[in-house]
C-alpha cells in the first residue's frame, strides 16, 4: 500500500490501530488479508463453540426443554468450561494483550473493560468448576455455584464480529485508495529543444513542456500552451461528457485526453497534484478519529476504573460475610452479592458491545471514501 495511506487497524493502544508492517503495497495487502483471515477464522470458530455454551447455560429458560434430563448439570458445566476456554483464551486472547498495553501506557480504553469483564466471568466460573469447594454455602444455588461462561463467550464472539467487520472495511478502503493511485499516468512525453522523449512521471519537473497525445492520460496538473482537445474529466467531476480545452486552460493529472494532441506546461507535480491530494484526504480520513470517538476514549479513561470500583463495592456491601454471620442474612442475599458484582461487569461489557456496534456502523463509511 502507498506509504502515505498505510494505516493500521483499530485495537492497539493508544490510538487503537495495528501497524501494517510492510513498506510495499504487496506486503501491506498481504498483512491486511492475513488479519482479515485470522479474525474471520477466530470469529466463526468462537461462534460455533459459543452456541452450545449458550444453550447449556440458558436452556432452562426455553419452554418444554428439559436440558438437565439430557445433559446432567455435573457434565454440562465441564462441557461449558471446555468450550469456553478456547473462545476466551485463543479467539479473544488479543483482548488481554491490548488491555495490558493500555494499563502499561496508562491509557485505559474499552479493551481494558472487555478484558476485565470477560476475564472475571471466565476465571470465576473456571474456579467454580475446578474447585467448587472453596466457595461458601452462601454462594451456592441448589448446591451449585452459578457459572458465567456464556457471558464470557458471547461477549468475546460479539466483539470479534465487530473487529472482523472493521478489518474488512479497512481492507476495502485500502483497495479503493490503490485504485485511485492506479489512475495516474506512469510515463509522459517531455518536449525539450524540439525533441520528444518518454520519461517516468516521477522525473517531471515544474515548467517542463509535455506532449499529450489522443488516448493518453494527462501526466500531471498544468496548463495547455498549444493545441486543443476534448478531455474526459469524469474521474474528478463525475460528469460523463468530455470538456473542450484549449490554450490557457488548466488540465488535471490522470484525466484522459480524447481527440486532439496538445502541449502543456507542468505546474503541479508529485504530492501537489489534485489526485495526490484526494488520496491524502482519503488517507487522513481513514487514519483520523471522529470527535465523538475521541470523546469516547476520554470518557473510557474514567469509565473503566469507575465500573470496576462500583463492582467491587457492590460485592463487598452485599457479600459481607461478617454481616451475614452477625445479622443472620440469608444465603440468598449473600449470593446476590456475587450476582450483582458480575452483573455490573457484564453490563459494562454490554457497553463495550454497543461501542463495537457503533464502530461497525462507522466502518461502512469506506463506501463513501470510495465514492
Amino acid at each position: 500500500m502507498h506509504p502515505q495511506i498505510r494505516a493500521g487497524s483499530p485495537g492497539n493502544v493508544p490510538d487503537m490501530r495495528h501497524d501494517s508492517g510492510a513498506d510495499d503495497g504487496r506486503g501491506g495487502d498481504e498483512e491486511e488479508q492475513r488479519e482479515v483471515n485470522s479474525l474471520s477464522r477466530k470469529f466463526w470458530i468462537a461462534l460455533v463453540l459459543t452456541i452450545p455454551v449458550l444453550i447449556l447455560a440458558m436452556g432452562h429458560a426455553i419452554p418444554g426443554l428439559h436440558l438437565d434430563a439430557i445433559v446432567p448439570r455435573q457434565i454440562g458445566k465441564w462441557i461449558e468450561f471446555g468450550l469456553t476456554t478456547p473462545v476466551v483464551l485463543w479467539a479473544g486472547g488479543f483482548f488481554f494483550t491490548r488491555a495490558w498495553q493500555s494499563i502499561v501506557n496508562r491509557s485505559l480504553n474499552m479493551f481494558t473493560l472487555i478484558a476485565v469483564g470477560v476475564g472475571a466471568a471466565y476465571v470465576y466460573s473456571a474456579v467454580a468448576v475446578i474447585a467448587p469447594g472453596i466457595f461458601p454455602e452462601s454462594f451456592r444455588r441448589h448446591g451449585e455455584v452459578d457459572l458465567y461462561f456464556e457471558a464470557a463467550a458471547v461477549i468475546t464472539t460479539l466483539v470479534l464480529l465487530g473487529q472482523l467487520i472493521e478489518a474488512k472495511a479497512r481492507s476495502r478502503t485500502g483497495q479503493a485508495i490503490k485504485a485511485l493511485l492506479g489512475l495516474a499516468a506512469k510515463t509522459a512525453h517531455r518536449v525539450r529543444n524540439g525533441q520528444e522523449e518518454e520519461i517516468p512521471v516521477d522525473a517531471i519537473q515544474k515548467g517542463d513542456l509535455l506532449r499529450v497525445r489522443p488516448g493518453e492520460k494527462v501526466p500531471v496538473d498544468g496548463v495547455i500552451v498549444e493545441g486543443q482537445s476534448n478531455i474526459d474529466e469524469s474521474m474528478i467531476t463525475g460528469e460523463p461528457m468530455p470538456v473542450s480545452k484549449g490554450a490557457g486552460d488548466k488540465v488535471v493529472g490522470a484525466t484522459v485526453n480524447q481527440t486532439g494532441s496538445f502541449l502543456m506546461r507542468a505546474e503541479r507535480i508529485g504530492s501537489e497534484t489534485l489526485l495526490a491530494q484526494i488520496v491524502q484526504m482519503v488517507a487522513e480520513a481513514q487514519r483520523s478519529r471522529a470527535p465523538i470517538q475521541k470523546l469516547a476514549d476520554t470518557v473510557s479513561g474514567y469509565f473503566v476504573p469507575a465500573v470496576i470500583s462500583i463492582a467491587v463495592i457492590t460485592f463487598i456491601v452485599l457479600v459481607d460475610c461478617r454481616a451475614a454471620a452477625c445479622h443472620g442474612l440469608r444465603a440468598r442475599e449473600c449470593r446476590f452479592g456475587s450476582d450483582y458484582c458480575m452483573s455490573m461487569r457484564a453490563r459494562a461489557c454490554d457497553t463495550d458491545v454497543d461501542h463495537g456496534r457503533r464502530r461497525a456502523r462507522c466502518a461502512g463509511g469506506d463506501f463513501g471514501k470510495k465514492r
